[in-house]
């Protein structure tokens, strides 16, 4: 599993928040459970209704951890078009510019879906990182892409953008 580089300007993101941590792996939980309300209460079909949005791509963002509490941000969000206001309600944040590794999980089926996920941070994290000659850029936030190619039953991809530089030496 090979990831490809892009670079990406700055991405201003409108959705939802919660805190977690991944502490005896809390935010294997707590995020496919943020992900399972955000899709059945009604706040998916609000958010996509918006004259703010861009696209329906969703991203689910994991933003650096707070060095005090050991939690951090993860948001669901839909990219904003330039200069649109949004309502509150929303979360609003901005996703640094950044050159990422992107990872493209294995197609899969509704069941395997979060699983295949999952596995896929893993191997990036355990396997790709420590022999890739690339370490996680400082500062910067990671995401999931969520678009068309995600919505059908079978065959679900999702890509996994990690923010990378160089190692030196």
């Amino acid at each position: 599993m090979e990831p490809r580089f892009v670079s990406k300007p700055a991405i201003k993101l409108a959705g939802h928040m919660i805190k977690t941590t991944d502490t005896a792996g809390e935010n294997s939980k707590t995020i496919p459970a943020f992900w399972g309300a955000y899709l059945s209460d009604g706040r998916m079909e609000k958010l996509h209704k918006e004259p703010f949005l861009k696209a329906h791509a969703e991203y689910g963002a994991c933003f650096p951890v707070d060095q005090d509490t050991g939690e951090f941000e993860y948001v669901i969000g839909v990219e904003v078009i330039e200069g649109a206001a949004v309502p509150a309600g929303y979360h609003v944040c901005e996703l640094p510019a950044a050159t990422y590794a992107v990872f493209s999980t294995p197609p899969s089926d509704d069941e395997h879906f979060t699983q295949n996920i999952q596995g896929t941070w893993v191997y990036i994290f355990n396997e790709w990182f420590p022999s890739s000659g690339y370490e996680y850029a400082p500062g910067c936030v990671d995401f999931e892409l969520y678009d068309e190619r995600c919505m059908s039953d079978t065959g679900k991809v999702v890509d996994i953008f990690i923010p990378v530089v160089k190692k030196e030496g």
